[in-house]
């Protein structure tokens, strides 16, 4: 798994537009505490293609980044080739596409994929955000419901719509990772330490599948390597929860 890291500011004007250009190469901006941008930095990982991996500062974002780059403000943002895409899922999507025969994506089972993109569709990211930046002590059972309600979604299908697969293993398709896990992860990796530190909330209560999978997915090579310990994502939210 071939990853290389260097900072956006510290490349020269020229050396930026030259990633604009078809230079052969994969380049993806990114920032480590983002789970949106681990989703594709673990998708570059799991598919093992050589990526030149550019730290953006989402705190003091380069203003040239949004001119040159990506008008919408966000990571990851991958340059293939010369060739753009935005948005992680996307991303993802793309470098198992090109690089991975569609493998992780289910591509040449449809029913497989139908499933994980079940998965991806009832994903929310809104009720992580909403819990962790309350203020309004009164709001807190309500907006603890909201996140339970939907990772419960999620259990009930691992559970029931995944049925078949339960007994072969903790990924929704039983002992087969799939794009089910590589969007939903990052998050509950996240949140689980982030939530506990901040709001005393054990997100994953109740939940054993989406524990198993969580579980799972942590002890696959290329998500220990995209991967910080948990404290560094606790301090890169301190300020969602302050």
């Amino acid at each position: 798994m071939s990853l290389s890291y260097v900072e956006y500011t510290s490349l020269t004007d020229a050396e930026l537009a030259s990633l604009k250009t078809k230079d052969g190469k994969v380049h993806l901006f990114n920032n480590f505490v983002c789970p949106f941008g681990h989703r594709a930095l673990w998708a570059a990982a799991e598919t093992n293609v050589p990526t030149q991996v550019i730290n953006i500062d989402l705190n003091d974002m380069p203003a040239s980044y949004v001119a040159n780059f990506n008008r919408y403000h966000t990571v990851p943002f991958l340059l293939d080739n010369g060739n753009a895409v935005y948005e992680s899922a996307i991303v993802a999507q793309f470098l198992d596409a090109k690089y991975n025969a569609g493998a992780i994506h289910n591509r040449d089972f449809p029913e497989h994929a139908a499933l994980a993109q079940l998965v991806q569709a009832k994903f929310e990211a809104g009720p992580f955000y909403g819990l962790l930046r309350n203020k309004d002590p009164s709001k807190k059972a309500e907006l603890e419901q909201n996140l339970r309600s939907s990772l419960s979604e999620l259990e009930r299908i691992y559970r029931e719509h995944a049925s078949d697969y339960r007994s072969k293993g903790p990924y929704l398709l039983g002992d087969k990772f799939s794009s089910a896990e590589l969007n939903i992860v990052t998050f509950l990796f996240r949140f689980k330490h982030i939530l506990k530190h901040y709001r005393d909330f054990d997100i994953l209560e109740g939940l054993p599948l989406l524990t198993a999978a969580l579980e799972a997915s942590e002890k696959r090579p290329a998500f220990k390597l995209t991967t910080k310990e948990p404290a560094f994502y606790i301090n890169g939210y301190a300020k969602f929860a302050a």
